[in-house]
């Protein structure tokens, strides 16, 4: 039985969510420390080029907001 581009999405995303709720906390904290320094690591090598376009993405993307949607989060730095 095949199954169909939706079905196999459907059962992937009930296999993630019943992975992620039988984690321990200390695996959740080791996870987060995993993606906190894959994070750092990226950040650092990035070129000055790629930091300025960005920069320039958060910009407009910031200016498209409504007036609604910039007070309810932090501006961008």
């Amino acid at each position: 039985m095949k199954l169909s581009p939706e079905e196999r999405k459907e059962r992937k995303r009930e296999s993630n969510k019943r992975y992620l709720q039988n984690r321990t906390e200390e695996q959740r904290e080791e996870r987060k420390e995993k993606i906190k320094e894959y994070n750092k690591r990226y950040r650092q090598n990035r070129t000055e080029e790629q930091k300025e376009e960005r920069r320039e993405y958060y910009k407009r993307r910031y200016q498209n907001r409504t007036e609604e949607q910039k007070n309810k989060t932090i501006t961008p730095h």
